[in-house]
């Protein structure tokens, strides 16, 4: 029987060349996506490099407002009293204008739990400087800190700053603020107190405080007719610093507060209608 010319084997040269050109075409292929992953391996490696360090400095951030609100606390706990900070164990600088203090997470880890440590390895504190100021406003530094991290350079630090100032809270912020004018005739006395002691002594000056803040809101510092009076806190005025003092011969004890603004409610007449008949 004969074999019919199209259904005879393919010779073996021919599988050969095919078998050939398909391994070419796979190494082709093979060395094109090498080269692509190896092109996308430094890019991938640096993005996530950036993503670690932009993780590093939003947590640095937060451990900076950590001390912030650690000062605060401070402040309204301790207020002055030296020993009190001392106790808490804060430190006081050199020239004893400032109080500082270091935290590490790792000091709250040990005591408290891991809930305080940071993934990758990292290790973060935050540092803060207090301002001993006699007076409302206080300066507040605080420097939070992230350190090393499994996907940066080594000896990485993050570092972020928040410097603030708080004002001590007040009951009675204003001792008396006028919406156009004042007109002081004579020598007025305006002074604070704190009435959990007791008592408060003008003539001696006993129990006097710093807060009795005194101005206006309008824009003329003209306006501020002040006579001999004696300020003990701060004056206001709407008007903006020109370099002039606007306290004339009052004496200030505290500071001059410019381009002051303050919300007056209206105020509105009540109606008499009826009133005459109903008497």
């Amino acid at each position: 029987m004969r074999t019919h010319p199209y259904n005879s084997p393919e010779p073996a040269a021919c599988r050969n060349r095919k078998s050939g050109s398909a391994l070419i075409v796979s190494i082709i292929f093979t060395t094109i996506i090498t080269i692509g992953v190896a092109g996308l391996l430094p890019m991938l490696l640096s993005e996530w490099k950036t993503n670690s360090r932009s993780s590093s400095m939003e947590a640095a951030f937060s451990l900076a407002e950590s001390g912030v609100d650690e000062a605060i606390w401070a402040v309204l706990e301790f207020d002055e009293e030296d020993q009190s900070w001392i106790d808490a164990g804060w430190t006081e600088s050199d020239d004893q204008l400032y109080w500082y203090r270091e935290w590490n997470l790792a000091d709250f880890s040990v005591a408290l739990g891991d809930i305080y440590t940071l993934d990758e390895g990292r290790e973060g504190k935050y540092r803060v400087i207090v301002e001993k100021v006699d007076g409302s406003i206080i300066n507040i530094v605080s420097q939070g800190i992230v350190e090393g991290g499994a996907n940066v350079s080594t000896n990485f630090t993050a570092v972020r700053y928040i410097e603030t100032q708080f004002k001590r809270p007040n009951p009675f912020d204003y001792g008396l603020i006028a919406r156009d004018g004042l007109n002081f005739n004579g020598k007025p006395f305006f002074d604070s107190y704190d009435s959990r002691v007791f008592p408060y002594d003008y003539l001696y000056g006993a129990n006097s405080g710093s807060n009795a803040t005194v101005g206006s809101v309008s824009l003329d510092t003209a306006t501020l007719d002040l006579g001999n009076s004696t300020i003990k806190g701060d004056l206001a005025t709407g008007a903006s610093d020109d370099g002039t003092d606007p306290s004339g011969g009052a004496s200030i004890t505290g500071d001059i507060i410019w381009d002051f603004e303050m919300d007056f409610p209206e105020i509105v007449a009540p109606s008499t209608t009826g009133w005459l008949n109903s008497i």
